[in-house]
């Protein structure tokens, strides 16, 4: 790829990241009824099956269609009770009245690693207005949990309908590449991966070194992609190099076309504002057909 000098919207994301503005539009299937599930990005407390406790960050938003299918996913720092971030996507379940099944797959993993969740509204010693989920897998993984959530909003009837939301993947695999800055060029390691869901809610992760070696690591929390074409997506984040983490915008465009695998990053937000070209993809997680 050759490196290419800083564009007009490298200022653009700048001015988006100082308003705190952003306008993105989705298109999808239309004419569908589904039931959904939503859970903002939140603290949760996660108990594990020998009794022990921790802490973590939590997004999720699943979509139920009438025939079984399902779309959507969540995302988990901490799932082993370490600083890691876990992503999965929903592929199937059903709903019985306040009780949710699905299947998940893990994303972005070598291993397929399948996992049952199960989610209850309301009921039991569970606050109001939450949910409570257990997480069954591989190896005798058990995990439960209670998230503030919202079941079917603003729908009728306890369905929603017209047109689904649509997710995402963006996925840099760890790589090296060319940082042109206001105050020079230098070589960075760089990766980048992030769960997209509807509404502005992302959850992952970005790093990128800094000239002077020492790695800046962005947990994102906020992303949209123009599903129209794929040409630009945005994704917002926080350092966490101090008590009070600075907000960063990420602006991801294509370089050959929405197809190739060449992104184009605009990165405002941290000590070294940066823009520069990384292999990556962004993958819109759909349904499968029947």
């Amino acid at each position: 790829m050759k490196a290419t000098q800083l564009r007009p919207i490298f200022y653009r994301a700048i001015v988006l990241l100082s308003l705190g503005c952003f306008a993105f539009t989705t298109s999808g299937q239309a004419g569908l009824t589904y039931g959904k599930i939503e859970i903002e990005y939140q603290p949760v407390q996660v108990h594990k099956d020998d009794g022990s406790v921790f802490n973590a960050e939590f997004l999720a938003e699943f979509v139920l269609f009438s025939d079984g299918r399902a779309n959507g996913g969540f995302g988990m720092w901490g799932l082993n009770g370490d600083d890691v971030l876990s992503l999965y996507r929903v592929t199937e379940g059903r709903n019985n009245g306040p009780f949710w099944t699905f299947k998940a797959a893990r994303l972005a993993a070598e291993s397929a690693d399948l996992i049952t969740i199960n989610a209850r509204v309301g009921g039991g010693v569970a606050p109001a207005g939450s949910v409570t989920f257990i997480i069954d897998g591989a190896n005798g993984l058990h995990l439960s949990f209670n998230a503030r959530a919202e079941i079917n909003g603003g729908c009728t009837g306890g369905k929603c309908t017209g047109t689904p939301p649509q997710f995402g993947l963006v996925q840099a695999e760890p790589q090296t590449v060319l940082v042109e800055t206001f105050t020079g060029n230098y070589t960075a390691s760089f990766e980048n991966l992030a769960l997209v869901l509807s509404g502005g809610n992302a959850i992952g992760s970005l790093v990128l070194s800094s000239p002077n070696g020492s790695l800046q690591k962005i947990r994102i929390k906020g992303g949209e992609i123009d599903f129209r074409n794929g040409n630009v997506s945005w994704l917002r984040g926080q350092t966490g190099a101090s008590a009070e983490p600075l907000p960063v915008l990420m602006v991801i465009a294509n370089q050959d076309g929405p197809t190739e695998p060449c992104r184009i990053y605009d990165i405002a937000g941290t000590q070294v504002p940066a823009h520069f070209e990384a292999q990556g993809r962004i993958t819109g997680l759909a349904v499968d057909p029947r």
